[in-house]
């Protein structure tokens, strides 16, 4: 470390999916079924037609109105002929949705705190960061808007040993553009912001977001470097036969972040659809769980707000928002909904206006990131399940609030916990 989701249901409710589509029921008491609205079920029935074109398996969570609405499983757990297929608690590899379910979401909790000053050099929090021109101008606000100016073509890990030499190459990569003018979606951004967070708190920062994010949550599939014992939830990433040459699975895909020890500020964590519910619950709930505010309001605006640096740039802080295509999320996209996707195939969608989220995640990079296809199928699910929102189509469900803690300690009338922590 640097310087180190009533709960009677209403009468005439139409009550929607929480079956797993190609997977057997779940181990009680997560397993039962649930009746659905058959417009949201025809939109769920999008994902599956995806499966085995762009993902072998995928693991959806639709929530609209403070209600975890659908949850479901789709495909396998691999490409391979015998696979298993998916469940719905499978543990995704995130990606780049750490960028934001961790890093952001500690920074946020910082900014609150007043510890984090999204306009101080970062500089001031890393020294060793001093030193190459231009770096002096650089701050946090650059770094979560992605418009540090800095740039290299090089792949760090092909030049480093470890973390230290790695880190070493970001403190030393040059600035091809003045700070602010210039947008750049860039990984070393969010390892620097990850590495300030250590600075801050004197923490590691798996540490720090566990205490900080994940616990209060009960985000409890939610981390880095996940244990052995659960690696049979987890899905696998991809054949690397270039510098690994294996499988990976419990392991992180991206390799800047198994350089640095599996906990990076830009990927690194694994979750689940329903620990992903949480958070983006959090978001629509204004920063507050449990009657508890885990992020202040004016931190949350500070972040959640189109930033336009550069001139024209469609992201917030740490998260990115719609563009005029809706990007991802397609052209049913709400303006000022919250985004990310990972690399591996994952994403997240908070609609801020419809009260809605859509958590999508894949290993579509198995056996292969050869595979482009997964560009197609968020923009087609995306839009099918907006949709199906906007037609009023999903309904409220009996218990199954990401936010209410209740619905994890009762069960379902019919026997089930959606979001149930093993």
């Amino acid at each position: 470390m640097r310087i180190a989701g009533n709960r009677l249901m209403r009468s005439v409710i139409m009550a929607v999916a929480l079956t797993s589509s190609t997977a057997p029921a779940l181990p009680s008491p997560v397993a039962a079924a649930a009746a659905h609205g058959p417009r949201l079920d025809a939109a769920l029935d999008e994902v599956q037609a995806w499966v085995g074109k762009a993902f072998p398996g995928a693991v959806v969570a639709v929530g609209l109105h403070g209600r975890l609405v659908a949850l479901r499983s789709f495909g396998r757990m691999s490409s391979a002929a015998n696979a298993p297929p998916m469940p719905r608690d499978a543990i995704f590899d995130l990606a780049s949705l750490t960028k934001v379910v961790g890093t952001t979401t500690a920074a946020e909790i910082l900014h609150g705190r007043g510890l984090l000053d999204l306009d101080r050099p970062v500089i001031d929090y890393l020294p060793a960061f001093a030193g190459t021109p231009g770096h002096e101008r650089i701050t946090i606000r650059h770094l979560l808007s992605h418009s540090s100016g800095l740039f290299t073509s090089d792949l760090l890990w092909q030049h480093g040993r470890d973390r230290q030499e790695l880190l070493a190459l970001i403190d030393h990569m040059p600035v091809a553009w003045e700070p602010g003018t210039h947008y750049q979606y860039r990984d070393e951004n969010l390892i620097l912001l990850g590495e300030i967070i250590e600075h801050i708190t004197g923490q590691p920062l798996d540490r720090f977001v566990h205490d900080a994010v994940f616990r209060p949550l009960g985000m409890n599939n939610t981390g880095y470097n996940p244990p052995a014992s659960r690696i049979a939830r987890i899905p696998p990433t991809e054949q690397d036969d270039v510098w690994r040459h294996r499988l990976v699975r419990g392991e992180v895909h991206d390799e800047n972040a198994y350089m640095l020890g599996g906990v990076a500020g830009h990927a690194g964590l694994f979750s689940t659809a329903c620990d992903l519910a949480r958070l983006a619950q959090l978001y629509l709930d204004q920063g507050r769980h449990a009657g508890r505010q885990i992020v202040t309001p004016s931190s949350l605006a500070a972040f959640t707000t189109r930033q336009s640096v550069p001139p024209g740039s469609s992201r917030a802080l740490g998260w990115d928002m719609p563009d005029a295509s809706g990007g991802f999320a397609g052209p049913l996209a709400s303006p000022e909904a919250l985004m990310h996707t990972g690399f591996t195939g994952t994403s997240i969608y908070i609609d801020r206006s419809r009260d809605a989220f859509i958590i999508l995640l894949t290993n579509r990079v198995n056996p292969s990131r050869n595979n482009k296809r997964i560009t197609d199928a968020r923009i087609a699910i995306h839009t099918a399940l907006l949709s199906a929102i906007l037609k009023g189509s999903a309904s409220d469900a009996d218990c199954q609030s990401p936010k209410d803690q209740r619905c994890n300690r009762h069960p379902r009338r019919h026997g089930n916990r959606p979001c149930d922590q093993r």
